[in-house]
């Protein structure tokens, strides 16, 4: 049985017996989800089955526009594009748009906005995302952008940057961050976050279970409350935790690629790759997932550095210990086409092994894999391991920024307090 996936379903269905519409809200349909295509994307937006189809903001405005919830994500080339998610504390204002531009405001894109249906059963409230795509943009770039929420109803003033153009800058260096596993410590989550912005990454990769329970909205509430401060400046991807249970408050409140579950795209020198390691059918993990996986990382051979983000781990020595399946199905493919770095969550330790090459511990970085393990962003931490495979393995919470420019990849793992619990720099010629 894959971790407890069944017996979350059962609880959560118990919690959630409640009789009526807690936020008295009724669901809109159909909420069978939808497609549009911002105008000068070049991509499609689709929301998924239990959402509206998304639609362009209108001028009505609700009772509390105030904007909330600000968080940024990536559907598109991140060289030329970011995606602004947010919410208000009304669930009824369709109004919305996002003033942007370098050193001022002179551009303005109207937001797309639709709802879903949180909750099991229809049993929840329902929740408005306001989301808007910022395309054409100039790589390597500080942009600065404010939310209008109506007329009268600005949000403060917030930057980002986007992703760099080795066209341009070849000796480019980025910042990508990976963390996971906040279920139920979010004041943990808000301590990394207050670290992690410290260190100011470029780019966040979640990996997974940010909430206990997928459709419950409130855990979703806190997980984004206490991020806002790094995820309004710093764009945020995730792969599929066994918590998330497919929700389709997942699927709604990120912006990710593809089909935001499987997907990959470049940053700076490094070519990323996320999966899902529980799909629905579970036969995809050797099959159109590994397939996916296969084609991505072939395509890539020219990438200078190669990562890799799922939940699941491959290696480890805690509580859920490795996934036997990922070993044989996935682990060949990352021999094969060398991959650098696999970041993990799911056991809530911090844990980084050997290069790996199939079982076999190798001597230097030339001749495998490393894989991490960094489940440490709040949920109760489990005990400590060691296998033939372990370099390091601590029961801490933690974070992991990795530093990557064209010949060294730098990385370093901290816990909340700041304080640095690992250091690992592999060099290229």
């Amino acid at each position: 049985m894959r971790h407890g996936a069944v017996a979350i379903v059962a609880a959560a269905l118990l919690a959630s017996c409640v009789v009526g519409n807690p936020d008295g809200l009724e669901p809109p349909p159909p909420l069978a989800g939808g497609s549009i295509e911002p105008p000068g994307c070049g991509y499609t937006v689709t929301t998924r089955d239990g959402a509206s189809a998304p639609m362009v903001a209108d001028d009505f405005v609700g009772i509390d526009p105030t904007v909330r919830q600000v968080h940024l994500g990536l559907t598109g080339d991140p060289r030329t594009s970011i995606v602004v998610t947010w919410r208000t504390l009304d669930d009824d204002t369709r109004a919305g748009a996002v003033r942007y531009g370098v050193g001022g405001l002179d551009q303005q894109v109207d937001a797309l906005t639709f709802v879903y249906q949180s909750g099991f059963g229809g049993l929840g409230g329902v929740v408005r995302i306001h989301e808007a795509h910022l395309c054409g943009l100039t790589g390597g770039t500080d942009y600065d952008y404010q939310i209008v929420s109506g007329p009268a109803h600005p949000s403060p003033r917030y930057g980002f940057r986007t992703a760099p153009d080795l066209a341009v800058t070849p000796d480019a260096e980025v910042i990508i961050a990976t963390v996971g596993d906040s279920r139920d410590g979010y004041e943990v989550w808000g301590q990394l976050v207050a670290q992690l912005q410290l260190r100011t990454p470029d780019l966040i990769v979640f990996s997974g279970d940010a909430v206990t329970i997928g459709p419950f909205q409130d855990e979703w509430d806190e997980f984004f409350t206490a991020g806002e401060p790094l995820l309004a400046r710093v764009p945020m991807v995730s792969s599929h935790g066994n918590h998330e249970l497919h929700a389709v408050n997942y699927y709604s409140q990120y912006a990710m690629p593809g089909d935001e579950a499987n997907y990959s795209f470049d940053y700076g020198h490094a070519h990323l790759t996320v999966l899902d390691t529980t799909p629905p059918q579970l036969g995809d993990l050797s099959g159109s997932i590994k397939e996916f996986l296969r084609a991505d990382l072939a395509a890539s051979d020219g990438s200078r550095w190669k990562l890799v983000n799922h939940h699941y781990c491959m290696y480890s020595a805690s509580n859920h210990g490795s996934d036997a399946t990922l070993q044989a199905e996935w682990a060949p493919l990352y021999d094969q086409h060398r991959v650098d770095l696999v970041l993990t969550g799911h056991d809530h330790d911090y844990e980084r092994t050997h290069p790996m090459r199939g079982l076999t511990p190798q001597l230097t970085p030339a001749d495998g894999t490393i894989y991490v393990v960094s489940g440490g962003a709040g949920a109760s931490l489990y005990a400590s391991g060691s296998g033939p495979w372990t370099a390091l393995s601590l029961s801490t919470h933690s974070a992991v920024t990795v530093r990557i420019r064209n010949t060294m990849l730098v990385l370093d793992a901290f816990d909340q307090t700041g304080a640095p619990i690992d250091s690992l720099t592999i060099t290229k010629p």
